[in-house]
């Protein structure tokens, strides 16, 4: 039951304007726990983009000052990947288009919900 939750949560998330696709991802092992959206790639692009955040873990003490990281923006030529931790060990990626409507404020409230059902599954 929780899983089918988990999937439906992804699919309202990715269903969001300005969102093409989204996943849930492990960061340590880049196994992705779920997926949604237009672009078949999102998975593809998910197990890769956990290697920005594992560079990211490796040298966190040296932006210790500047707080935990929330969210890491990559903008690559034909779109862009957004990055948000989401509950312990997981993340997950955002596929949007460069001058995209996307309500980050809602995302981020959609991805907190996420997390926590991650960690109650």
């Amino acid at each position: 039951m929780k899983e089918a939750l988990l999937q439906q949560a992804l699919e309202n998330m990715a269903s969001m304007p300005g969102v093409d696709g989204c996943a849930l991802v492990e960061i340590d092992a880049g196994m992705v726990w779920g997926h949604a959206g237009a672009i078949d790639e999102v998975h593809t692009f998910a197990e890769a983009a956990t290697d920005y955040w594992r560079l990211y873990n490796r040298l966190a003490p040296q932006f210790d000052t500047l707080g935990s990281l929330r969210a890491s923006v990559m903008i690559h030529k034909k779109g862009r990947l957004t990055l948000l931790p989401c509950g312990k060990g997981m993340m997950l990626l955002a596929l949007t288009g460069h001058h995209s409507s996307t309500d980050w404020s809602q995302w981020q409230k959609l991805t907190r919900e996420l997390a926590v059902l991650m960690e109650n599954r």
